[in-house]
C-alpha cells in the first residue's frame, strides 16, 4: 500500500498520508510524525488521524476512513487545526 493517496469522498479530494518515521519528519519540518498513524487532511486543513491497523488493505482502509467522514460531516467545514499553523 502506498504511504500516500487520495481519496474522494462526498466531491471532495482528501489527501491520506501515512507518518513518517519521527527523524525524517523533522529533517523536513512539520511532515506527519508516526508510522503508526494515517493523516486525513483536505488541503492544508488537518482533518483527523487514525491509528494504522497491521495488515490492513488499502480497500479497508479507504473503507475505515469513509465511515469515519461520514460519522463527522461537520469536519470538512468546522474551523480547526490548519497545517502550517495558519
Amino acid at each position: 500500500m502506498p504511504d500516500r493517496f487520495t481519496l474522494e469522498f462526498d466531491g471532495r479530494d482528501y489527501t491520506i498520508q501515512r507518518g513518517d518515521h519521527p527523524a525524517d519528519a523533522a529533517e523536513g519540518g512539520g511532515a506527519p510524525v508516526g508510522r503508526s498513524s494515517w493523516y486525513v487532511t483536505l488541503g492544508p486543513k488537518a482533518i483527523t488521524k487514525l491509528d494504522a491497523v497491521p495488515g490492513e488493505s488499502e480497500d479497508a482502509l479507504r473503507a475505515r476512513i469513509r465511515r469515519w467522514l461520514d460519522e463527522h460531516p461537520e469536519m470538512p467545514d468546522s474551523e480547526d487545526i490548519i497545517l502550517g499553523g495558519g
